[in-house]
This record gives C-alpha cells, sequence and structure tokens, in this order.
C-alpha cells in the first residue's frame, strides 16, 4: 500500500515525500509505534511539481513512492514481486482510483443491487452508491460523500437495504448496523438523507445540533449544503450554545461582509 504526506512546512520550494512500510499486517488507522515500521524519506521539487499536468503529477508522486519503496525493499532483501505487481497496477490504470467496495447486495425483492463505489484520483472525487438491475446494469450513480478513499477508508461501515427502494449506510466501522450512530439513507431516485442521533433531544443537546451543523457547512463528510448546517448551527445558537452563538458571530458577520462589498 502507498501512503504519501505533504509537510506542512516547506523550504526554498522543496517539500518531503515520507513512505511507511510496517510489517505488522493487522489493520490499524495510522501506526502506533515504530516497532515495526521502516520511514523513507524522498524529496519533492515544488516548482517542477507545479508545472506539471495532473496526470503527470500523479505518476510524478507515485514514482518517487516507488523509489523509496523499492529501495527499502532491496535494503531489507524482501521479495519485490509484491511491490512491483502493486506499481504495475496503479501504472496500468493511469493513476485513477476507481474501485468497488466489498460485494453488491441485493434487495429483499431481489430485484435490485446495490454497491458503494469510490473515486480518489486527479480527475474525481467522491463516494457514490451504485444501483444497478438483476443484469448488473447500472440504473442510478448518486453521490452521497463528497471525499473519495479518506472517507471511504475511515468512516463507511456497512451498507444494507432498509426496503427495496431505499439503502441505509452507517458511517464509522462496525461489525453490526444500529441506528445509534449516525447514518445515510440513499434512494434509487437520487434522494439522500443523512440521519444523526445527534438531533434527537435538540434540546437537551445543542451540542449536537451544532457539530451536525458544521459538518454540513463545510462539506467534507456529508455532501455540503450551507443552508442546512447554518440553519442547525442557529438553532444551537437560539438554545444558548456558546460555540454556536461565537461562531455566528465570526463567520456571518465576515460572510455578509464580504457579501457587501462584492
Amino acid at each position: 500500500m502507498y501512503e504519501y504526506y505533504f509537510p506542512a512546512i516547506q523550504t526554498d520550494h522543496v517539500v518531503s515525500i515520507t513512505v511507511c512500510l510496517i510489517e505488522d499486517t493487522q489493520e490499524m488507522e495510522y501506526p502506533q509505534s515504530c516497532a515495526n515500521m521502516k520511514v523513507l524519506t524522498n524529496v519533492i521539487d515544488i516548482d517542477k511539481f507545479n508545472r506539471l499536468t495532473p496526470n503527470s503529477k500523479s505518476l510524478y508522486i507515485i514514482g518517487l513512492c516507488q523509489q523509496s519503496i523499492m529501495s527499502l525493499v532491496s535494503e531489507m532483501c524482501w521479495s519485490t514481486e509484491a511491490f512491483e505487481h502493486t506499481y504495475n497496477k496503479i501504472i496500468s490504470k493511469d493513476c485513477l482510483f476507481r474501485e468497488y467496495w466489498r460485494k453488491a447486495k441485493s434487495s429483499p425483492n431481489r430485484q435490485l443491487k446495490a454497491q458503494i463505489y469510490f473515486e480518489d484520483d486527479y480527475e474525481k472525487d467522491g463516494i457514490y452508491v451504485d444501483f444497478t438491475d438483476k443484469s448488473s446494469t447500472l440504473i442510478k450513480r448518486v453521490q452521497f460523500a463528497p471525499k473519495g478513499y479518506h472517507i471511504y477508508s475511515k468512516s463507511i461501515s456497512e451498507l444494507q437495504w432498509e426496503n427495496n427502494s431505499h439503502v441505509i449506510i452507517k458511517r464509522a466501522f462496525a461489525n453490526s448496523f444500529t441506528k445509534t450512530c449516525d447514518y445515510w439513507i440513499i434512494g434509487v431516485d437520487g434522494s439522500i438523507d443523512y440521519h444523526s442521533p445527534r438531533t434527537e433531544n435538540a434540546e437537551v443537546n445543542p451540542h449536537g445540533l451544532f457539530d451536525l451543523g458544521i459538518l454540513y457547512w463545510e462539506g467534507k463528510i456529508v455532501m455540503q449544503n450551507q443552508d442546512k448546517g447554518l440553519e442547525l448551527i442557529k438553532k444551537a445558537a437560539e438554545l444558548n450554545y456558546k460555540h454556536a452563538q461565537k461562531w455566528i458571530e465570526q463567520n456571518i458577520s465576515i460572510t455578509d461582509n464580504k457579501q457587501q462589498r462584492d
């Protein structure tokens, strides 16, 4: 697996790229220790990088990753086969990271199937549900999250059919679905509803309203809807939630002033 990170600090138009190889194959969001982790750092010429086309930028970054990885593989006397296969697979796909997640699931009446599909490359970015008929012909592709692999790898858990026309997708990893967490309900008609227990008993949980409002306002986890986000934040402010009141004071006044200048 290839991972690359751009540190926040760069000097003289040069930024480092760090490649981490973890010997332990157990799943983890981030390495918990350095015991089984090998790290190599390469250098990116920002001026060169900025002159490249989007596709060439991807090839450039992946090439640097491969150089670092193969250098370490040689040093450790590991077999190169798996690393070369992964690299060649990425190149053969023209650096387009577009994959289905797990197997498609059939609706209760067996007339439809649904499957999570994600894109995370230099052309497109997002997470979708593909609805197909019994012959796997695409009927509808519905985007329900704005970011591809980043969200998919950290926030998407289980897909289940609610009825013959809507699926439920839970946010966050778990072995089974419960409605005690945030989840999407997505219809073959293209409808998307994001549900959160944080909006239940809002009078005693204005913090939850505010958090959900920020999700909609920023559009990083759910599809951006600033009108809905502002509505939830204002409700939290009306319930005397100080963080919401301060947020409105800082952000809405700035937005209003900008609109007046424009």
